[in-house]
């Protein structure tokens, strides 16, 4: 399976990408690992220019199943620090359908 196939799948574009894919055909689940290039800049809504990334955190979704299979995307998740030094979670936007 490739990745750029369940990128084209769910809509996702840079600077997010598919990093790897685990399936487990026993269990019939199929997970996803979403990352951003490095290097990268986020905009928050309502706070002026794109930041800096401050760390990041896993967050796992729940998908539609890909046929029957389950399926998880596990996104690495910016923060970004606001010129005010506040943090803030950057909302991934890695569907055509919106943030997940």
């Amino acid at each position: 399976m490739s990745a750029k196939l369940f990128e084209a799948a769910l809509g996702i574009s840079e600077p997010w990408f598919v990093r790897g894919l685990d399936f487990d055909t026993a269990k019939k689940i199929l997970t996803l690992n979403v990352d951003f290039k490095p290097g990268q800049r986020f905009a928050v809504p309502g706070v002026e220019s794109a930041h800096q990334v401050h760390d990041t955190q896993i967050k796992r979704y729940r998908h539609m199943n890909f046929f029957q299979h389950e399926c998880y995307l596990e996104v690495r998740v910016p923060r970004v620090r606001l010129p005010n030094g506040k943090v803030r979670q950057v909302e991934p936007e890695i569907s055509s359908q919106g943030p997940y």
